[in-house]
């Protein structure tokens, strides 16, 4: 192949993003290089070159993510691009071995992404592990039947407030939420609050009992005029309560706000207990949609990371076609309060792909699911033991791409 894959050097970030923007049919935006460079370390940046030129990019945000019962070290891959002069050459493919093998070597177990296109990813051993949902509801029709009276009070704060006081409630409720990942102050302030619509107006708003922080809101609306009505649009970009009394506080909080004629909402969990609070719920507009693709570096690290529903031990072996040492054979023996994973030679109880195990992972995914499409081997009640032990509570849920 006549291409070089490498590292990027400083002074030519902005030919590296917009070689990304010409894959996506986008512009680079005032700002946009300094605010990247402020969340995304350089040397974490690849390219692959064709002489001089970048042809195609991909990066990786470390952070650590929330698993099951637990937290690990997570390569959050993203940038991926090709210019669409370089398309169908193999070039991804190199790209995403020489990035994973770079994972690998960094001792991180764990990569993930947000999919452009649902059809790239598995060939590379991603699997679907986390799925969301956007949802749309008229106003008129954004009431919720009779529940708990809300003992606190809202409050609306202005961005630097909720700089300053969000970041640490986040952090605390996303360490029991799979799918959940850390976030530095830069990532707040450059990745987080970032958008390229700065034309509409965002709101903050906290819902606070005893003076403390139990969840917040944040939202924009786009002014809309039908016949010199105002029918506006609130748009949620982001919800996160810590109590059941915190989270219907603020969907009641946002279905209030007035002269709104459309409310919606993106990267909601799959699971969103909101549908059953709704007088009407079959008014809420549901897309389910695929949201985070986790793939395994390191089985036996990775597995023994998470902790399990139910006690118990499983023979896996799993085949990794795009990454030779993916693939091995696993005694798991885990319980709610740890694991240990450990290659053997024993007979294997279930056959699986590396993809496959991805998906599982999260605690999302059945394994019976997954045999009955045919993608997974072993007897039924095997399968359903690996149900058992893999199923989590809460359901991943991933609030925002990255």
């Amino acid at each position: 192949m006549p291409f070089e894959i490498g590292p990027v050097a400083h002074e030519r970030i902005a030919d590296w993003m917009a070689c990304d923007a010409a894959a996506f049919g986008s512009t680079v935006y005032p700002n946009e290089i300094e605010d990247f460079l402020k969340v995304t370390p350089v040397e974490r940046m690849q390219a692959a070159y064709d002489g001089k030129e970048i042809v195609s990019t991909a990066a990786v945000f470390p952070f650590e993510m929330a698993v099951p019962g637990g937290a690990t070290a997570m390569a959050g891959v993203t940038w991926v691009s090709v210019k669409p002069t370089h398309r169908r050459q193999g070039i991804v493919t190199a790209m995403m071995r020489h990035q994973l093998t770079d994972v690998r070597e960094r001792g991180e177990s764990l990569a993930s992404l947000w999919a452009s296109e649902s059809v790239i990813y598995g060939r590379f051993g991603y699997g679907l592990a986390v799925e969301g949902a956007d949802w749309q509801i008229e106003r008129p029709y954004a009431s919720l039947t009779p529940g708990t009276v809300a003992a606190g009070r809202y409050r609306l704060v202005t961005l630097e407030d909720s700089l300053r006081d969000w970041p640490a409630f986040y952090d605390r409720v996303s360490r029991s939420q799979p799918g959940m990942y850390s976030r530095n102050a830069d990532w707040w302030k450059f990745h987080r609050y970032y958008t390229r619509d700065k034309d509409k107006a965002r709101f903050w708003v906290q819902y606070e009992v005893d003076g403390a922080i139990a969840g917040y809101a944040h939202y924009r609306v786009t002014p809309i005029e039908v016949e010199n009505l105002a029918a506006n649009h609130l748009e949620v970009l982001e919800l996160v309560a810590e109590t059941d009394e915190a989270y219907r506080a603020l969907w009641q909080y946002v279905f209030g706000v007035d002269l709104v004629g459309k409310i919606s909402a993106y990267h909601r969990p799959i699971d969103e207990p909101l549908v059953h609070m709704l007088a009407d719920s079959r008014r809420l507009l549901r897309r389910p949609q695929d949201a985070l693709w986790v793939r395994i570096i390191d089985a036996e690290a990775a597995l023994a990371e998470r902790r399990y529903s139910r006690e118990g031990s499983l023979v896996i072996n799993v085949t990794d076609p795009f990454l030779k040492w993916g693939s091995g054979r696993y005694l798991l023996e885990g319980g709610p309060e740890g694991a240990t994973c450990t290659p053997t030679s024993r007979k294997p109880e279930i056959q699986m792909g590396i993809r496959d195990l991805g998906a599982v992972y999260m605690g999302a995914t059945a394994f019976t699911s997954l045999a009955r499409a045919g993608r997974v081997e072993g007897d039924r009640k095997t399968l359903l033991k690996a149900d058992a032990m893999f199923r989590w509570e809460p359901q991943p849920w991933c609030p925002e791409v990255f």
